[in-house]
């Protein structure tokens, strides 16, 4: 019913209770009864003993509830109480945790169980793979890795392995890395001690690191990690040469085709401060160890390089590359007298706010060699700085200008060399692409001390290049039978040399060129850059050196006249179209070794030669 209204009346003891849809009534009797009735016969009975029943039943029903907690705790008794004894009440917060942590307990289980068996799965996947490419002699084709101390150890070595690797019967299954550790151990101990498990330091497997490779302008093609500092560089030097002499007969020298390098070139480096180079150059014969040698470079003012690799002797062979060079090849004294590539140690680096370049090493002291047949070794010293770089004086007129020195001691009981005296150099293998005009009798020996010095000066400024060098020394020959009575032999020379790109190009110094427009045959505005070359170089020996050699056969003083022009397609391609005219102190025996005994063939007081040259450089 929706609404009641009570009434009360005193009289006879009657409460009357009237609500809507029914008449109530409600009359107290004897015995504490009460009842209760509607006009619409739905009758109701209120007995005080029936709400002692219904509060029974509650009881039962609560009293249910707290012997199923009880019996909960006691299937778990780390968990905490779950009845407070004062009211009997089930604290709901505490129960809660405490599922949280039974379940946590048991993923880490079940975590840690699985950890367990896929590392035991990995190793025993391992094992299988040993024992099938032993039995099939092969090497898979993934994953290519070092040889770990721990796969099978070649017979006797065994003995030379760490205590903490295992040597396991070939398909045993082998321990689980962790396994050792306390059954209470958690996870992370357990990951921690897995990881443990393959840092060996002897030998060292290392680990592969993620890199880049690509190609660009003056770094080749490189390999490089992400942070740089593990790197790998491949370049290449390919230079075609025609060289045409105008002479007939000039035996044992002819023109001809051919390759004065074929360079293949590694460099890059270990960690930033450990670089590396490694040049190997094709001949016709053999293939030679042109550099190799590591730079150990934590602070660039103070650099140690060891190896074989270019000595500091002479500024157009020590700061100026093979390819950069405004003639094809250097000057006619260095290709004869200077000390080229060497096996030794060296300090370099560069010092006051990079403007001044040093270097001081200790080599064999072998020319153009690879085997030292004696104690003694060469000291070689390179200085050359910039005075004017740094100061702003007279703005950018003097602000690459070189000036320097170099120099050179030596002690050499050898075989003289060179032994022949070359206009410039030959192919390598080859030895008829230059013409001779000094030759050493075979019974010289280079027996003594030696001692060679040069001055420099190099200049650039905008599209010029202007550079000379002076030389001078000395070397002590003697005959093989009377080896303790040499003679010192004075050796001078000296170059001048210019380039001037007509295509408006900027030069610092000499190196890769990058033509402002580059070839493009399909528009006039591609032509590449355009350099004039110009060199005058001699060398001049002193008359002593015809105790050595035959005064009616040779000449001891030679010019070297170059003129031509380089043209660069791009920072990779560059052609030269030139002459070279050698002029002979004296009139020279054109064709030596035709006829020893008997008159020369030809006499020529000079030799001319066309020369063309293809390079590529990546």
């Amino acid at each position: 019913m929706n609404l009641v209204n009570l009434q009360q009346s005193t009289a006879g003891g009657v409460v009357r209770l009237k609500a809507e849809g029914c008449e109530p009534r409600f009359s107290v009797g004897g015995k504490n009864t009460m009842r209760f009735s509607t006009a619409s016969c739905c009758r109701l009975s209120f007995d005080f003993c029936s709400l002692r029943w219904i509060v029974f039943a509650i009881a039962i029903t609560v009293g249910s509830s707290v012997a199923s907690d009880v019996a909960a705790q006691t299937a778990d008794p780390n968990a905490p109480a779950a009845v407070q004894e004062s009211t009997g009440e089930v604290p709901v917060a505490s129960t809660r945790e405490a599922e949280l942590e039974q379940r946590i307990r048991e993923l880490e289980k079940a975590a840690n169980d699985r950890a367990e068996r896929e590392a035991a799965l990995e190793n025993r996947l391992k094992s299988l793979e040993k024992m099938l490419n032993r039995d099939a002699g092969v090497v898979p084709s993934t994953n290519l890795e070092l040889q770990d101390p721990r796969d099978d150890p070649l017979p006797g070595e065994e003995a030379y392995l760490p205590e903490s690797v295992g040597l396991e019967a070939p398909g045993m299954m082998p321990a689980v890395p962790g396994a050792n550790l306390p059954s209470g151990a958690s996870l992370a101990e357990k990951a921690s001690a897995a990881a443990k498990a393959d840092e060996i330091q002897m030998p060292y497997k290392g680990k592969p690191m993620k890199g880049t490779a690509g190609f660009g302008v003056g770094s080749g093609f490189f390999i490089s990690s992400e942070d740089e500092e593990y790197q790998l560089q491949f370049h290449n030097l390919t230079q075609l040469d025609l060289r045409q002499y105008s002479f007939p007969q000039m035996y044992p020298t002819n023109s001809s085709f051919g390759f004065p390098r074929e360079w293949v070139i590694f460099n890059g480096r270990l960690t930033k401060p450990i670089e590396y180079l490694v040049i190997l150059n094709w001949g016709f014969t053999n293939i030679n160890l042109l550099d190799a040698f590591v730079n150990f470079n934590y602070d660039p003012r103070l650099q140690v390089k060891i190896g074989r690799f270019k000595t500091p002797w002479s500024y157009e062979f020590y700061a100026e590359p093979i390819n950069g060079l405004i003639n094809p090849e250097r000057s006619i004294y260095f290709n004869n007298i200077g000390e080229n590539r060497d096996t030794g140690a060296m300090v370099w680096g560069q010092v006051f706010d990079k403007t001044t370049d040093y270097a001081v090493g200790v080599f064999n002291g072998v020319r153009n060699g690879y085997v030292d047949n004696n104690d003694a070794k060469a000291v070689m010293g390179y200085f050359n700085t910039r005075p004017l770089e740094k100061t702003g004086a007279f703005g950018d007129l003097f602000k690459h200008w070189n000036v320097g020195g170099s120099m050179a001691f030596n002690v050499y009981n050898d075989p003289a060399r060179p032994e022949l005296y070359r206009t410039n150099v030959p192919y390598p293998g080859d030895a008829t692409m230059s013409p001779l005009w000094l030759q050493l009798n075979k019974d010289v020996y280079a027996f003594g001390s030696q001692q060679f010095y040069g001055l420099h000066s190099a200049y650039y400024y905008k599209s010029l290049s202007l550079i000379g060098e002076w030389y001078s020394g000395y070397e002590t020959y003697a005959h093989k039978s009377s080896l303790l009575k040499g003679d010192k032999v004075v050796n001078n020379g000296w170059y001048v040399q210019a380039g001037y790109f007509l295509t408006g190009e900027h030069v610092t110094s000499r190196g890769l060129v990058n033509p402002l427009r580059p070839f493009n045959p399909k528009s006039w505005d591609g032509m590449g850059a355009f350099e004039l070359a110009f060199r005058w170089a001699n060398q001049t020996v002193d008359q002593t050196i015809f105790q050595f050699a035959s005064k009616t056969k040779w000449t001891n003083d030679t010019d070297v006249i170059d003129l031509g022009v380089n043209w660069y397609w791009d920072s990779n391609i560059k052609f030269y179209l030139g002459w070279e005219r050698a002029l002979f102190g004296r009139p020279i025996q054109a064709a030596p070794g035709v006829n020893p005994n008997g008159p020369p063939q030809y006499w020529m007081s000079n030799s001319d030669m066309f020369w063309a040259r293809m390079q590529l450089y990546y």
